[in-house]
């Protein structure tokens, strides 16, 4: 697969890159021109180009096709993901964007024993960088987006704008093969942090329209239950055949 790097901007068959991503292309990958190179817009855009000038802080690309990227999921999953400890949030992002997840909502529920901190902006900000390097290693276009962290009641309000809600919870009753995602477009998941769920929270959620699901009888660590559910549910959506 070639290396794919993020546009700056794109004026018809004019592209350039210009910052991290130009310093990359000349320090690490020496780019000369006359390089051919796939930029991608963020949006699910891909661009053969062709390198024409090559500046150290700017890179001026022609721009030989464009093409709808391949990788991009057709249906739309978000994650919601109640903070877990220590550094598997990094984990967590970089895997679900490789799955095809369009949206990360980290928030605080009850267990959690991360809360959100005045260094909140900056995590989030390496997390969005993760997304992004994760979208180029996949073959993506669009990096998944990671949001700044919510509180429970913040989640709550946003749950009823989906197709379908599915909380994975070990006190669940569902089982996801006996969901049916005809007609769903824009479906959530929400994973527990390692203390997992109150049961008011679950009601609560339940309450919302969230389908209480069960992973089998075994107790999934909160990264395990995150990258097995979001690879079950993107299979079920026909998007990961």
């Amino acid at each position: 697969m070639a290396h794919r790097y993020f546009l700056t901007t794109i004026n018809g068959d004019i592209a350039t890159v210009q910052g991290a991503e130009a310093s990359h292309l000349v320090k690490v990958m020496r780019i000369k021109e006359g390089d051919s190179v796939v930029l991608t817009d963020r949006s699910g855009w891909d661009y053969n180009a062709v390198a024409r000038e090559v500046g150290k802080d700017e890179i001026t690309f022609d721009v030989v096709s464009k093409e709808k990227n391949p990788a991009e999921p057709t249906k739309k999953l978000t994650v919601y993901m109640a903070l877990p400890k220590s550094d598997k949030l990094e984990f967590i992002t970089q895997k679900m964007c490789e799955l095809g997840a369009v949206r990360l909502v980290p928030f605080v529920s009850e267990y959690c024993v991360a809360q959100k901190s005045k260094k909140d902006d900056s995590k989030i900000s390496r997390l969005q960088k993760i997304s992004d390097e994760a979208c180029k290693q996949s073959g993506r276009s669009a990096p998944m987006v990671v949001e700044a962290t919510r509180t429970f009641k913040e989640i709550l309000t946003q749950l009823p704008e989906y197709d379908k809600v599915l909380l994975f919870y070990e006190q669940g009753s569902e089982k996801l093969r006996e969901m049916d995602f005809t007609d769903c477009e824009n479906v959530a998941i929400i994973i527990g942090s390692e203390g997992g769920f109150s049961q008011r929270e679950a009601d609560m959620m339940v309450e919302k329209g969230a389908v209480n699901i069960v992973l089998g009888a075994r107790i999934l660590r909160c990264e395990t239950a995150a990258v097995t559910a979001a690879s079950l549910v993107m299979f079920s959506l026909g998007q990961l055949e």
